[in-house]
């Protein structure tokens, strides 16, 4: 009987080691059989650049454009712009005398400033430095009231363009440049350190096309934007006078006193003050 027992114990020892070894086996041969997960393999292939026509029109931005201007905007660092630099000390305004029409001229940190309107235009630059970083506070304010009462009235209004720094606008008029010329360019674009946008002051609305012009926002905007402080600062009819093609989007902040004026006059802002807009 003691025997008995011996063989059976040593015969279940026997089969469960077996039954472990199986089990080792068979597990590890799982494991490397296995195919492994992997990432997929990125694309490092170059862009291919998509082929444009040449226009002889000025186009509106895409809205890739004005991601990357946005873009831009948050990545530069003042060591990224060239500098110029005003003779005068810092802070100092200077008395630069009169225009035709008798308001004062007035130039501070290199910024001229006519009747105290902040002015950029072919013949007025601003400095290289000169970066806000978004539009000023008076004429966001002006932008978000005259917004409000457009939609009362059924109309809605959006910035398409805003603020522009020096160096994305350096950008944006090589572009042009390269596209259709510098001679036509120059008359849908300005040079870097020549555009309001650096100012704070301009925004162009909705869709930055001449058609804007026929849309219920664009007659809305036509008739009312000076009760909120903005005038249409390229008219039709007055490229000799600013230096710039027709662009019904596009609205400059002067104050509701001053934008009442140059309405009721029927002047574009260099009629209205009688100075140029030519570059040298």
């Amino acid at each position: 009987m003691r025997r008995k027992t011996t063989a059976f114990y040593s015969l279940t020892v026997a089969a469960v080691l077996l039954f472990s070894a199986c089990s080792v086996f068979a597990g590890t041969h799982n494991d490397e059989t296995a195919a492994p997960i992997t990432e997929p393999p990125l694309d490092t292939s170059a862009p291919t650049e998509a082929k444009t026509e040449k226009h002889t029109e000025p186009t509106a931005e895409t809205t890739a454009e004005k991601q990357t201007e946005e873009a831009a905007t948050r990545r530069e660092t003042p060591s990224s712009v060239p500098v110029t630099q005003s003779p005068y000390p810092s802070g100092v305004e200077i008395d630069k005398g009169t225009t035709s029409k008798g308001f004062k001229i007035t130039e501070k940190d290199g910024i001229t400033y006519i009747d105290g309107i902040m002015i950029a235009n072919k013949t007025y630059s601003v400095p290289s430095t000169y970066n806000p970083g978004r539009l000023a506070a008076d004429c966001q304010a002006a932008f978000n009231e005259m917004k409000q009462s457009a939609a009362e009235d059924g109309c809605e209004l959006y910035i398409s363009s805003g603020f522009r720094s020096y160096t994305l606008q350096k950008s944006l008029y090589e572009r042009y440049c390269a596209r259709d010329g510098k001679a036509a360019a120059d008359r849908y674009s300005a040079r870097p350190g020549n555009s309001e946008h650096q100012t704070g002051y301009a925004i162009d609305l909705n869709t930055i096309t001449y058609s804007f012009a026929d849309t219920t926002e664009g007659k809305w905007v036509a008739a009312n934007c000076y009760k909120y402080g903005f005038i249409l600062r390229y008219p039709e009819d007055k490229e000799s006078i600013t230096g710039y093609r027709y662009e019904p989007w596009h609205i400059r902040y002067v104050g509701i006193s001053l934008a009442t004026d140059i309405y009721n006059s029927g002047l574009c802002l260099e009629e209205y003050f009688g100075i140029t807009s030519r570059y040298e």
